[in-house]
């Protein structure tokens, strides 16, 4: 592997042949979870735990930043080098900034069975079709604040592009506790990651249920009304209309606390507490009369305590091969060094990790919605 590297520095600390290959391989491996290998002054493969492969990214940073141990103990010495080299860091690290993205947006079973993803650092094209045997589509179009949704009809068979727009994480310690010991490489990493697939989240979630209140009241597919033992032929017969209206499986959708309001209507069978740990990735909960349940995780709205998911709404989602959620990712993080001193929180240089993507949700005519009123 050849780098190319924006500054004299890198190119110094890694012109030991085979320095940079190696420190990208163990770097690589570690946040992937894979096993680490080196040989030994025998030339014997040995492991290295994840203690160690830490310490020597963590050594790889010090040269970068050209601190020593004993520089360490100076808060000064540590924040001039960080501000002169940090970005030098991030430079050498960004692929596994990406990798790990990339994976948080797929672990999720909801956005394998929903979301069709496409990526411009896979050599996609920002384009996608619509279904062609919906007679009705509706399309939210989301790039930016997730609270501005864009709503419009669309022809069948269209081709379309998804517009995209920069997002950003900010973070400013990360480095300096990377190179004193108290964070270890991975955390670095999949905090950026955690903040980037948290906010591709909230942006779908949004734009779906704001695409569903689209749904004419008077169709056969929309009902209201508290759930209860009166309203139980009715929520049974709009599950049925999504799957006889879309030949296929279906799954109700909904916060924990609405898919809880499922009680009122028979002994819903809940996962069990051996199987918790895998709602995180998979967000399903159990199923109701043998429909599936999955959660859909409730978050606030940015700088307020009010609920970004409505509780009292569930939908009903046909689960078919073509995936409504149309998400385009530009696919490379971009680091960003925020100079101007009256930005900063602390002492410690600020920067900017930036990633532009945005998502269109497509839904036809054939999906149900249960709102309590």
């Amino acid at each position: 592997m050849i780098k190319n590297f924006s500054t004299q520095n890198l190119r110094e600390v890694f012109a030991e042949d085979n320095k940079y290959e190696s420190f990208r391989s163990l770097a690589s491996n570690l946040v992937r979870g894979n096993a680490i290998y080196e040989l030994d002054d025998n030339g014997n493969e040995r492991t290295v735990n994840k203690s160690d492969a830490n310490k020597a990214i963590r050594k790889v940073f010090m040269e970068v930043c050209g601190l020593t141990e004993e520089d360490l103990k100076s808060k000064k010495k540590r924040e001039r080098a960080e501000r002169l080299h940090g970005v030098e860091i991030f430079e050498i690290i960004e692929e596994d900034i990406d990798f790990v993205i990339n994976e948080g947006w797929r672990e999720s079973e909801w956005f394998n069975t929903f979301v069709e993803y496409k990526s411009h650092a896979l050599g996609d094209a920002n384009a996608f079709i619509p279904p062609t045997d919906k007679k009705y589509l509706i399309i939210g179009d989301v790039a930016g604040d997730h609270h501005d949704i864009t709503m419009q009809q669309f022809a069948e068979g269209q081709e379309f592009m998804v517009e995209c727009k920069d997002h950003a994480v900010k973070i400013g310690k990360d480095i300096d506790l990377v190179i004193l010991g108290r964070y270890d490489y991975t955390m670095m990493i999949n905090k950026i990651a955690e903040a980037y697939t948290k906010n591709i989240q909230d942006m779908v979630f949004t734009a779906v249920y704001a695409a569903s209140d689209e749904i004419p009241a008077s169709a056969p597919l929309k009902i209201t009304g508290e759930l209860n033992a009166d309203l139980k032929g009715e929520f049974d017969e709009l599950i049925e209309n999504v799957e006889v209206a879309n030949d296929s499986e279906v799954v109700i959708m909904g916060t924990k606390t609405a898919l809880k309001r499922l009680n009122n209507l028979t002994d819903v069978k809940w996962i069990a507490d051996s199987q918790k740990e895998a709602i995180a990735n998979s967000g399903r909960l159990g199923n109701y009369e043998g429909t599936t349940l999955m959660e859909i995780p409730q978050r606030l709205k940015i700088g307020s305590f009010e609920k970004l998911i409505p509780n009292d709404t569930l939908l009903v989602m046909p689960i078919r091969n073509d995936r409504f959620v149309k998400l385009f990712d530009e696919g490379e993080t971009q680091i960003y060094e925020i100079t101007e001193k009256f930005q900063l929180n602390d002492d410690f240089q600020t920067y900017e990790v930036h990633r532009s993507y945005g998502c269109k949700v497509i839904l036809g005519q054939y999906f149900g919605r249960w709102d309590k009123e």
